[in-house]
């Protein structure tokens, strides 16, 4: 069989190359999409690591237990590569809440706060600090220089690098063995070998200290990548979702996704179908070529698993060729051009206001420096893959090649191409039809199934580089808008005041004056307060959402809860309520999921605009709730008053109680507060907005808790970041945040990401088209005996190119026509729900461009036309006779 199939390849040269083609091709399509993939994904670890800390857990334990676990004692089921002591020495609350911490250097060095300038606090009055926490404090002074700090006087003998993941209502002091505190409450941080699934050495460790799970934090955004949970099974996630009530298809995706890696595993499933997809449909013409030859084989004896055999070794000889060949191309040049991608990988930004990111533009430039180059990573695991998947399947087509042999008689299979045999004759020159046109119809539709078959694998790659598009054009507006909302980069500048409590705030007049700085083009002002929703039993929802929520230790302290059930049997949620300007009002158009936002009709008709909750699978609900039915919202009357009153437990006469009318419902709030209920790791807590003006004429509130303001066209940053911190030096515990340098972090990621997917729908395209040439190139040449009959019969050279054009045309408007089905019908509909419910955007509203639909149709015609004409040039230069022959 061996040498059998070894001829054959040596025989049909052109089907042979054809193969081995569609094979180098799809092998680079497999190995170079999976490892750009997997690429992001690493990187995405090694950023993660840079921002939160190179850290897997941390807990209180005994001192012993550290110098021990520091001494490098191991133990059967664990390894511990790195561990650190944090100790945390004093705390003060004012201005600001500041720990004073001792560290060792190993855990600077996982934590990435090394010292930058100068030396490490030794003493008992020293301290090393990074320039954020510098900076609001107020110190403009040197090395050597003394601070001032809740009535004691410190010498800063270090800066320490500045931490990505800085908390928004925390800071930190780095002191000396020899400071003295009021405590000495020692932390140990960990690093397992990242090798073996970290929850399995976790508990290992755990068990052989003895050390209660509950002791534990886990450094999540590191921990995700790495196996920090045990998954449950597939089968376990399949049955609740049968089963529970809470599940549905949707519950299954994101388990997947989240413990299983879906994106990464489903793309490399979906690549190997693809590449199947298109390997069949080259073999299956070549076969189909060869029928005589095997039906002399079974008339001489030679069974149907020899035959198989034969096209199964055929198969393979070409695959372990062409698929080394492929993954070296598609690796390498995706290598070459990993250095233009480099933004893909780097998805953190500074700046969000649900997580706190607050640096210095110097700090940012800094740390972004510092993290030099994505590399790129080699995915070993989806060639493997895709090799013993093709490799399996390519079995299957063997023999499901021979298994349609049987449909036929050996008679049959010996006369070739047995589409032509009728039982039932016609004679198309009594319609004086083209002859041209019947032949192009008889050759295009004898076999239904194998022309369909080659339409879907034509018109699949356009499918695909629509989809990509589509995602696309979504993510634009998408990150537009997570930009100003989620990620909290809507201004370069945002000055707000770092307490919780609602007194503070800043002055009317302050804003004014910040409002008539010429270098400013536009500023934003938002007033806040703290609310109550009151809602009936039945209308609420996710009550384990709340229940959660509850059980913070923060929440319970601060507010009493964030979901309270009233003695009358109502329940009393805890509401984040803005007052935005027209200009906010105007920006929040693009979040409306129903209603109408008319600033003018929210304060003659007492109207309010409310935040839908959003659960896990991106579905968005208000109680219920629709524009045009009311709400009853209580607020503090006083916002200079006692902690007890935010816990709206308190006597009537402390709050006012309103009603209002819903005029729209939004999916987010824009410039959100970050010291009350939207603290980390909670982010988009529930909300209400109304206008300026009714959060004065309603309750009263006058000044603002926070402004947005961006620069004008032109003016010098640096120049506006000094004049806008004297605009507030008066204002107690006000601090200003420069988000310039993130913001065009972010913006330059976004680009990146957009090329990221543009570049995989080229690529995808690109081999596609390939393959589109392939297949009409040897579906011509596969016909070349019966051309030669027509040209022999007195076909002209320009009649017989015609005759090919409007082959090589309808191949492309039918293959437009299943793109436009397909995409239409199936592919979209998938891309809307992968969208909305798995990566969740916040509104799937752009559409594929009409000039790219048009330029896939076109180029699709195009490539057909050009495809069959380069092997209708070589068969008219050939000899009929010899053509005849063949």
């Amino acid at each position: 069989m061996l040498k059998l199939a070894y001829q054959y390849m040596r025989y049909y040269k052109s089907q042979t190359f054809a193969i081995l083609a569609s094979i180098i091709l799809t092998a680079a399509l497999l190995s170079g999409v999976s490892s750009l993939i997997y690429s992001s994904q690493r990187n995405s670890l090694e950023n993660h690591k840079t921002i939160y800390g190179d850290w897997h857990y941390y807990l209180d334990v005994e001192p012993e237990v550290f110098e021990e676990v520091r001494s490098g004692q191991t133990d059967a089921g664990f390894q511990v590569e790195q561990c650190g002591k944090m100790e945390i020495r004093d705390v003060v609350t004012e201005p600001y809440l500041i720990y004073f911490i001792n560290t060792d250097d190993s855990y600077r060095q996982m934590a990435h706060r090394e010292l930058i300038e100068g030396t490490y606090p030794t003493g008992a009055n020293e301290i090393a600090a990074d320039r954020y926490t510098l900076g609001n404090l107020g110190f403009s002074g040197e090395i050597g220089d003394t601070l001032s700090l809740n009535g004691k006087e410190y010498v800063l003998t270090g800066i320490i690098k500045s931490a990505w993941a800085a908390s928004s209502n925390e800071m930190e002091l780095f002191v000396g063995e020899g400071f003295e505190g009021r405590g000495n409450q020692p932390l140990l941080y960990l690093r397992f070998d990242e090798g073996e699934k970290l929850y399995k050495q976790l508990d290992a460790f755990l068990k052989k200290y003895q050390i209660s799970s509950d002791a534990v934090t886990v450094n999540d955004e590191v921990v995700m990548y790495l196996g920090g949970e045990q998954p449950d099974s597939i089968i376990d996630i399949v049955k609740f979702a049968l089963t529970d009530e809470r599940g549905n298809f949707t519950y299954i995706v994101l388990k997947l996704q989240s413990e299983y890696n879906l994106a990464f595993n489903g793309m490399i499933l979906l690549l190997c179908v693809f590449s199947l997809f298109i390997i069949n449909s080259i073999f299956h013409i070549s076969v189909s070529k060869r029928m005589a030859e095997y039906g002399m084989m079974q008339t001489l004896g030679i069974s149907e698993k020899s035959i198989g055999g034969t096209l199964i070794l055929e198969l393979w000889i070409l695959f372990f060729i062409g698929y080394p060949i492929g993954c070296l191309l598609g690796n390498g040049i995706l290598n070459l051009l990993c250095g233009q991608l480099n933004g893909v990988f780097s998805t953190q930004t500074v700046g969000a206001a649900g997580t706190g990111v607050e640096l210095s533009r110097l700090d940012q430039t800094a740390i972004q420096e510092s993290m030099g180059t994505a590399g790129f990573y080699v995915s070993w695991e989806a060639m493997l893959i895709g090799f013993l998947f093709l490799l399996v399947t390519l079995v299957v087509v063997g023999f499901c090649t021979v298994y349609s042999m049987r449909k036929q008689s050996i008679r049959q299979v010996m006369s070739g191409d047995t589409s032509f045999v009728k039982s039932r004759r016609k004679i198309y020159s009594l319609r004086n039809a083209s002859l041209a046109n019947v032949v192009v119809r008889k050759f295009m539709f004898a076999n239904k199934k194998r022309v369909i078959g080659i339409l879907l694998s034509l018109s699949i790659g356009g499918c695909i580089f629509l989809c990509t598009t589509y995602m696309v054009e979504n993510l634009k507006v998408h990150a537009e808008m997570s930009m100003k909302s989620d990620d909290g980069l809507g201004s370069e500048y945002r000055i707000s005041v770092k307490s919780n409590v609602l007194s503070d705030t800043i002055p009317a007049s302050t804003v004014d004056a910040i409002k008539n700085m010429p270098e400013l083009s536009e500023v934003y002002a938002t007033k806040y307060t703290l609310g109550e929703l009151t809602i009936q039993t039945q209308e609420l929802e996710w009550e384990e959402y709340f229940s959660e929520r509850n059980k913070y230790s923060y929440f319970q302290q601060q507010f009493g809860g964030i979901c309270v059930e009233k003695e009358d049997g109502t329940y009393g949620i805890k509401y984040d309520v803005y007052g935005y300007d027209a200009g906010m009002l105007e920006q929040l158009q693009a979040f409306v999921l129903e209603g109408e936002i008319i600033p003018e009709e929210l304060e003659e008709g007492n109207q309010i605009i409310a935040v839908a909750n959003m659960d896990g699978q991106g579905n968005y609900n208000f109680y219920g709730k629709h524009p045009g039915d009311t709400i009853t919202l209580r607020v503090p009357r006083d916002l200079n008053c006692s902690q007890e009153v935010l816990t709206f437990q308190e006597a009537e006469e402390n709050y006012i109680t309103k009603e209002f009318e819903i005029a729209a419902i939004v999916s987010r709030a824009l410039a959100q507060e970050d010291s009350f209920l939207n603290v980390e790791p909670w982010s988009n807590t529930q909300s209400f907005i109304m206008t300026n003006w009714q959060m004065s004429s309603q309750f009263g509130i006058e000044d603002y808790s926070f402004v947005n303001a961006s620069p004008a066209a032109g003016a010098d940053t640096d120049q506006v970041s000094g004049q806008l911190l004297q605009k507030i030096q008066d204002v107690p515990k006000a601090v200003l945040k420069d988000y310039t340098a993130a913001i065009e972090t972010q913006k330059n990621y976004l680009r990146q990401q957009q090329l990221f997917f543009s570049g995989i729908a080229v690529i995808l395209l690109v081999i596609s088209l390939f393959h589109i040439m392939n297949s009409m190139n040897y579906s011509i040449l596969s016909r070349r005996r019966e051309y030669g009959i027509i040209r022999a019969m007195g076909i002209t050279d320009v009649g017989f190119y015609k005759m090919i054009l409007r082959t090589g045309i309808l191949y492309g408007i039918l293959a437009d026509l299943f793109i436009f089905l397909i995409y239409n019908l199936v592919f979209r509909r998938i891309m809307d729900y992968y969208m909305a419910h798995v990566v969740q955007f916040l509104h799937i509203t752009a559409g594929v461009p009409n000039g790219i639909m048009a330029a896939v149709m076109i180029l699709n015609i195009v490539i057909a036309v050009i495809a069959v004409s380069i092997p209708a040039r070589r068969i008219v230069k050939s000899n009929i006779i010899n053509e005849i022959e063949r």
